[in-house]
């Protein structure tokens, strides 16, 4: 392609990422803008809302798509779709249709972007949401077709490997640390733990619960802050308010929040597979206190116990996000390959 390419992140921003990423493509010179079908609850950015989600009749939203998509495949040269999907995929007895192949034959570039419960399967999750494993049957067929067409798959939990085979790990590019002050620790002598879940029992919120209450009955200054309905600059205040972050303790990787907390100073627990090569792409250099349901208690009793510790995890944190999770790097990492795709056959 003549010049930069022009970029297009759709059809939903989970977490932030998309937007992440396209600030860190405009900031290296790109135009990249993010397109979503329907707004989020946590008031992540994008440039342009379709109205084409679910609240609108299926013959609506479908149409709104399909005609944002043939005006964007004259103006974009890339196309990054994110959580799984595209602007027209459809999923019916059994099979997948979408737009790949034929964005392929107008020689277009394809990344795809996998983020949890768009390809892990039911049976490999924690989660219990109906929305989330409501078309189980359909995660497969679907990973298979981006692996055919796609010129670069990527994926935000290194477990996803497993059913995304040549796909490559990248970072969340949603926290800019640049952008966030690091929060010196609250006064006074109550250590306060904030939990924000945004699946209880992905996150496993009853340990962290039961840990929390179990520290109190033994006489430590203790409380939770648990975060629920919150936006992300919600969330970002009840971290900087708080001593401590616990992410989540079953699923093996920490999430964006725990990013967040880091860039504020804040010390993470975390469950953190390290089983396999891969289940960690970062090693040592992760500083999160590995934590499992069985372990956070007393991980949350050294802490609490212990001020300069939490400060220099926090200080480590601070380094780790802003230099692991910078949006521009990551957005530098992902560009490389439209230069070089390793691309699949178009169809």
């Amino acid at each position: 392609m003549a010049g930069r390419p022009k970029i297009l992140h759709a059809p939903a921003d989970v977490g932030g990422h998309a937007y992440g990423l396209s600030r860190g493509e405009r900031e290296l010179g790109y135009e990249s803008d993010v397109v979503v079908i329907s707004s989020g609850p946590f008031g992540y950015g994008f440039d342009r809302n379709l109205n084409a989600g679910v609240s609108h009749p299926i013959w609506k939203r479908l149409a709104r798509r399909a005609s944002f998509l043939a005006r964007a495949a004259r103006e974009y040269d890339v196309f990054h779709f994110n959580f799984g999907q595209t602007l027209l995929t459809v999923r019916q007895l059994g099979q997948v249709f979408d737009e790949l192949a034929w964005l392929k034959r107008r020689g277009k570039t394809v990344f795809v972007t996998y983020q949890g419960c768009d390809v892990r399967p039911k049976a490999a999750c924690p989660c219990r949401q109906p929305h989330c494993y409501a078309e189980d049957r359909y995660r497969q067929p679907a990973a298979h077709r981006v692996l055919r067409f796609a010129d670069r798959v990527f994926y935000l939990n290194p477990d996803l490997r497993h059913w995304l085979p040549g796909a490559t790990f990248t970072p969340y590019a949603s926290v800019d640390a640049r952008q966030i002050e690091v929060a010196p620790e609250p006064s006074g002598d109550e250590i306060v733990v904030v939990h924000a879940p945004t699946d209880v029992d992905i996150k496993g919120t009853s340990f962290v619960v039961a840990a929390v209450e179990q520290l109190r009955s033994d006489g430590l200054p203790v409380r939770l802050d648990l975060v629920a309905g919150a936006t992300r600059d919600q969330v970002l205040d009840r971290i900087a308010a708080g001593h401590i972050l616990v992410d989540q303790l079953l699923l093996g990787w920490y999430g964006a929040v725990a990013v967040e907390a880091m860039a504020v100073g804040r010390p993470v627990l975390c469950y953190v597979r390290e089983d396999e090569p891969g289940d960690n792409p970062f090693g040592a250099d992760l500083p999160i206190v590995r934590s499992t349901p069985e372990t956070l208690a007393e991980n949350l009793r050294r802490l609490i116990t212990d001020p300069e510790q939490r400060a220099s995890l926090g200080a480590d944190g601070r380094h780790f996000a802003a230099s692991h999770h910078d949006p521009r790097e990551i957005a530098r990492s992902v560009l490389a390959e439209v230069e070089t795709p390793t691309a699949a056959a178009a169809g």
